[in-house]
């Protein structure tokens, strides 16, 4: 049994001494200084111990006894210097209290140490079982240390599972290590109570699976809830090798692929470039887009297996106004062709029909003046369609903030009829629901019947699909340009009656945050929206 005892407290004495060199990597000044001196009195005291067992006679083993009183009361302060500066307080800093915690551990010192005048702190006997052994009778004013020193400690443990509790990541490992502490106090109670164990104090058992536990079992995460605790982001710890160390509970709930993935490339389990050396921007898909910034910096812990972590900062407003003014810049490029393709060329074939007109006149031929003043008549017509038709861009370019529901087969008939579009049949769909702005949905419709009519369509086919819509219809779009070609201003279609007629419908769709796009088939085109929120068979009012 004594050898037992005395290896338990061996083992414990050189666990607190051995893992000083692992606490000197701890990169805060203050929470390496306060672990050390905790492993430091903590060991110091588990030695003492030894002393207390395999000294020859009664006068050493109180002698180290008393030593042990000494140093164990000084845990109490290091335990509190590294609590607090681990979880970012001051009181270790504070002067006064300082001072106060320097009174609080000579006085009592003081009555430890003049034991033997008064008695009051602890009485001694030999005793031969289970095995010789100093046998320690407390009196009342132990009692009220020992006391003292649980509540301290306690103040301790409140404020580490404080900083857990608020930290954001998972910390039941830590908890559990930090509860360590406290679990001699039931071998304490044990020993008082029963003769199963001898009555001392077992507390260093317990400081040193703290120490073990944390410096060599749990480190990261232990460095991440101090580094990153109070940081509200989405954090991913990597190593140096860029694979997951530990992340908290808000990147694993922006990114539920994270569970699990600990020790993977943090490129395979992320939306992530391979670079991440500076900064850069993730979409993460849900019921909405969001986008964040992703900060890729190193950690000043320099020793630390952590070499970076990955800080997500929500930039969704922000890159959506990005987005909106580059769209914005397109649109007033695409206006900016549009009319000099449009207009300009217009204004020169006007010129040239009046100057025409002019040399008829002075030719004595009114019929042919009169024939080419009404291609000029036309044609300012269909300068003015192309106005008209910027005007609506102009109106209702700008992107939709908020959406409602649409009965989309209202919509389309009504479209059908402001369009009237001559030799164009249109087929409504069946009742459904859309989210979108009703204006810009009816422009749009308007925008796609007037194309067709224009361009020797005949029918109109309006089918949903689960993200949008889509227009079927038998006209054959012309071989020589490319589909995206006429959806641009000047793109392909120059006719003042059509050219404007696709960009505009690009324009309406994109600013509902809908896609727009252009299948050929074999007798035939459809015009493809998606990314709409399409709600079947639902009927609200119009």
């Amino acid at each position: 049994m004594q050898a037992v005892y005395g290896v338990f407290f061996l083992v414990a004495a050189l666990a607190c001494l051995g893992s000083i060199a692992r606490a000197r990597t701890v990169d805060d000044r203050d929470t390496r200084h306060g672990l050390i001196g905790l492993l430091l009195t903590s060991g110091l005291w588990a030695l003492t111990y030894l002393g207390i067992i395999y000294s020859p006679t009664t006068t050493l083993k109180e002698a180290w006894y008393t030593v042990g009183l000494v140093v164990g009361f000084g845990t109490v302060f290091a335990w509190l210097y590294f609590c607090s500066a681990y979880t970012d307080r001051t009181y270790h800093e504070t002067r006064s209290t300082q001072l106060a915690g320097l009174g609080l551990y000579a006085s009592v010192v003081g009555i430890k140490l003049t034991n033997p005048l008064h008695e009051r702190y602890f009485t001694a006997r030999i005793v031969q079982e289970p095995f010789t052994h100093l046998a320690i009778q407390h009196g009342t004013v132990h009692w009220l240390a020992t006391g003292l020193a649980y509540v301290l400690a306690a103040v301790g443990l409140f404020m580490l599972f404080e900083a857990f509790a608020n930290a954001g990541y998972d910390t039941r490992s830590l908890g559990g290590l930090t509860a360590l502490t406290a679990l001699p106090i039931a071998l304490d109670l044990v020993a008082f109570e029963s003769t199963a164990l001898i009555d001392i104090i077992y507390a260093p058992l317990g400081v040193a699976a703290f120490a073990v536990g944390v410096l060599f079992v749990a480190r990261d995460r232990f460095l991440a809830v101090q580094l990153t605790g109070n940081i509200p982001e989405p954090v991913v710890f990597l190593d140096e090798d860029d694979r997951i160390r530990e992340y908290n509970d808000a990147a694993a709930r922006l990114f539920p692929t994270l569970s699990g993935t600990r020790g993977q490339s943090v490129t395979a389990a992320l939306p992530m470039d391979q670079d991440l050396s500076g900064q850069e921007i993730v979409a993460v898909e849900g019921e909405e887009t969001r986008y964040f910034l992703v900060n890729a910096s190193p950690l000043t812990s320099v020793q630390s297996n952590i070499c970076r972590m990955l800080v997500f900062v929500d930039v969704t407003r922000l890159e959506r106004q990005r987005q909106e003014l580059e769209r914005h810049n397109e649109q007033l490029e695409d206006f900016s062709a549009g009319i000099r393709h449009e207009l300009l060329n217009s204004l020169q074939v006007v010129g040239g029909q009046v100057s025409a007109a002019g040399t008829a006149l002075e030719a004595g031929n009114v019929g042919q003046a009169r024939e080419t003043l009404s291609t000029v008549s036309r044609r300012a017509r269909e300068m003015e369609t192309v106005v008209d038709g910027l005007s609506t861009l102009a109106r209702h370019g700008q992107t939709v903030d908020e959406l409602e529901p649409i009965r989309l087969d209202d919509v389309v008939a009504d479209a059908r009829d402001a369009a009237r579009p001559d030799g164009v049949a249109v087929d409504v769909p069946p009742a459904t629901t859309i989210e979108a702005d009703r204006t810009r949905l009816h422009e749009l419709f308007v925008s796609i019947f007037q194309f067709l009519s224009h361009n020797g369509g005949t029918d109109a086919r309006v089918a949903i699909r689960p993200d949008g819509f889509v227009v079927e219809t038998d006209w054959v779009p012309p071989e020589e340009l490319a589909d995206d070609e006429l959806f641009e201003y000047s793109g392909g279609l120059t006719d003042t009656k059509t050219g404007l007629t696709l960009p505009k419908v690009r324009t309406l769709v994109r600013v509902q945050g809908w896609e727009v796009a252009l299948e050929r088939m074999d007798e035939g085109s459809r015009i493809v929206v998606s990314g709409a929120r399409v709600h079947e068979d639902a009927r609200p009012s119009s």
